[in-house]
């Protein structure tokens, strides 16, 4: 079973205000045909899809520091049940968090599963999500409802 696709991102060149293509074989002398690049509509949303406990949600690109694999976690005496434990990324102590078991009281599949990194105040925790699907531009009227996330808040409830 394939995944769904990524694409990759434009390059330096296509973010130019307009590019100038040469004129075709067979007609020298005329001018160069000029192609202006093709806004984006205002209203979108730069969102990351994942999946949690069997559903598609998403949250900001932007509030997302890294994704990193997931590990094995040390679980932390008296914290919540959703708080997985503490992992070492890298020499710093990050609280983890299960998504599926706070939001849906299921645990995350293992499978397949990453960790999101999340920066709040100051502090770094990680959001446990099933699978990582994709970036992508949504327009805003698509991304509403339960599908957009705020996972600040899931850590700022992690980390109270």
């Amino acid at each position: 079973m394939r995944g769904p696709r990524i694409l990759s991102p434009p390059s330096a060149s296509m973010n130019s205000p307009s590019s100038t293509l040469p004129a075709p074989d067979g007609l020298a002398g005329t001018e160069p045909l000029e192609i202006e690049p093709v806004a984006a509509p205002a209203d979108t949303r730069r969102v990351l899809v994942f999946a949690i406990a069997g559903r598609t949600r998403c949250c900001e690109i932007d509030d997302v520091r890294e994704i990193v694999p997931i590990t094995a976690t040390t679980r932390l005496p008296g914290a919540p049940h959703y708080v997985r434990g503490l992992i070492n990324l890298r020499g710093v102590l990050v609280t983890v968090v299960d998504a599926a078991l706070c939001l849906y009281g299921v645990p995350a599949d293992g499978a397949h599963a990453s960790i999101l990194l999340v920066e709040r105040r100051g502090r770094l925790a990680g959001v446990i999500v099933d699978n990582v699907f994709d970036i992508q531009a949504l327009p805003a009227v698509d991304v509403e409802g339960g599908a957009l996330l705020d996972l600040r808040a899931i850590v700022e409830t992690a980390l109270a």
